[in-house]
């Protein structure tokens, strides 16, 4: 059901208060365009009928996910109607880099949304083409036209600011208006509430680095004053870490010194600031702090879903049709594991309802006592880094664990 106009008000109200506390705690407020974005953002009247905004399958509170755990795909502004895939984070989203073939490695890295149709290539930037989609998609905001939704932002109390942004008249040509509107979401996605670095972890990466360690090793917990700094951890959390960073040969053994192999695709790595997206004011200078994904994409061999919702939907290829190459079918964005506690359920489909349980199939998907569900595509299944770690219910548990230390808001 959606909310009430009393509701509605109520929660602009609620959202104008969090986001002056936000801005107070990060120093300063937005700026003219990041506000525009959040305004657009959080407004409820820019669906067809009113009551869905982007923050409604993208909450705050929620790791900015669907709030509707219950539900494996999101429901759109007119009841009964829902999307196809699970929504995922808009957290961390930022650091996507615009869709490119890597030659050397072969993959596909960047874009936006789980198949990376948002390639960044209209727009210049993955996150305003990602946003130029809902508004018009019929199973989520319903606008039949863009020329809809620049009515809506025209007659809305923040029109004034579209025109102090972007210029007077610039609300008077529809296509224009329409892609400005997506850049300013973008602009509002790239401030620190979307890439906070606040997490247990990055407690324990701060206090690695003030030490005097080495950035990189400190991020895989291997630097001389790692020890010292991973304290903060519980035993549990820093096992974890540790079972998180090591590799495995998948042969059903977990020997001594093998990990669980996850950092192959959810890297530990730094990256290079590009100079347009938020970075904390402890790292050090010109450098990004991991955000765990390579934002290239994968085949898990993720098994159909037997949810109602999807249960009739036809197999989803992912990646592949997207780019042309039936040797990509199947295969689904690396997403950011930041963040990851708070956006159940997981993987494109939600068929998976709890962090354990997605943690449990990645370790077993191919032990034949376990009776998992064959994969929805079963031609580019990733056979090498997953599916028999011998990983113990002990070190599953230790992993999840370490994987909730990412959660944002960390208070010592």
């Amino acid at each position: 059901m959606k909310k009430s106009a009393i509701a509605v008000g109520f929660a602009v109200v609620l959202v104008g208060l969090i986001f002056a506390g936000y801005a107070a705690a990060q120093g300063g407020p937005l700026s003219d365009v990041e506000e525009l974005g959040r305004l657009l953002y959080f407004d409820e009247n820019l669906s067809e009928p009113a009551g869905q905004s982007c923050a409604s399958c993208h909450d705050p509170d929620f790791g900015f996910a669907d709030p509707d755990r219950g539900l494996p795909v999101s429901e759109g502004v007119i009841p009964g109607l829902f999307g196809g895939r699970n929504s995922p984070s808009a957290a961390y989203a930022m650091y996507a880099p615009v869709r490119y073939f890597d030659e050397e490695e072969g993959l596909w890295i960047g874009g936006q949304f789980w198949d990376s149709r948002a390639t960044g290539h209209v727009l210049g930037d993955p996150l305003a083409d990602q946003a130029l989609g809902p508004f018009l998609n019929p199973v989520e905001m319903n606008n039949p036209d863009e020329a809809t939704v620049i009515l809506d932002v025209a007659a809305s109390d923040y029109a004034d600011l579209f025109e102090q942004v972007w210029g007077p008249g610039s609300l008077g040509n529809v296509e224009t208006a329409y892609n400005q509107v997506a850049l300013s979401i973008a602009a509002f996605e790239r401030s620190k509430l979307f890439g906070q670095f606040s997490s247990k972890y990055d407690a324990y990466l701060k206090k690695c680095l003030e030490l005097g360690g080495d950035k990189d090793l400190c991020a895989i917990g291997t630097d001389p004053n790692s020890a010292t700094a991973g304290k903060i951890f519980s035993k549990k959390e820093w096992y974890g870490l540790q079972l998180f960073m090591g590799e495995n040969n998948n042969d059903g053994v977990l020997e001594a010194g093998e990990g669980a192999m996850c950092s192959a695709c959810h890297v530990a790595d730094w990256t290079e600031d590009p100079g347009n997206v938020s970075v904390p004011a402890w790292a050090p200078a010109g450098w990004v702090p991991p955000v765990f994904t390579d934002f290239t994409y994968d085949h898990l061999g993720v098994p159909k879903s037997e949810h109602r919702l999807l249960a009739d939907a036809a197999v989803d290829l992912g990646l592949g049709p997207i780019v042309k190459d039936g040797d990509e079918h199947g295969k689904f964005k690396v997403m950011s594991l930041r963040n990851i506690h708070q956006t159940q359920p997981y993987a494109h489909n939600g068929f998976f309802k709890t962090l354990t349980d997605i943690t449990h199939f990645y370790n077993t998907r191919d032990v034949a006592a376990e009776g998992w569900p064959a994969p929805e595509y079963p031609d580019t299944v990733n056979k090498d880094e997953l599916g028999n770690l011998g990983l113990s219910d002990k070190d599953e548990e230790a992993l999840v664990k370490f994987m909730k230390t990412l959660t944002d808001g960390y208070m010592p």
